[in-house]
C-alpha cells in the first residue's frame, strides 16, 4: 500500500484497514489468552474468522460500480 499514490483505486478502496488491524490485534490477544484462559482464546479466535467471512462490501463496489 505504501507504493501506491493517495488517491491510487487500491489505496481508496482498502482506506484504513480496519479488519486488517483489528486481525492483529485479536491474533496476540488470543496468543496471550491460550496461556491462561484457553477457552477464551477459542471464542476470540472463532469471532477474528467471523470477521473475515464476512465479505468486503468495498471490493464489491469497487467490481460492480
Amino acid at each position: 500500500m505504501k507504493q501506491h499514490k493517495k488517491n491510487s483505486k487500491l489505496k481508496q478502496l482498502f482506506g484504513s484497514d480496519f479488519k486488517g488491524k483489528v486481525s492483529v490485534a485479536l491474533y496476540l490477544t488470543i496468543t496471550i489468552c491460550a496461556l491462561f484462559l484457553p477457552i477464551l482464546s477459542y471464542v476470540l479466535l472463532v469471532i477474528t474468522t467471523l470477521l473475515w467471512i464476512i465479505p468486503d462490501r468495498r471490493i464489491e463496489r469497487f467490481y460492480n460500480p
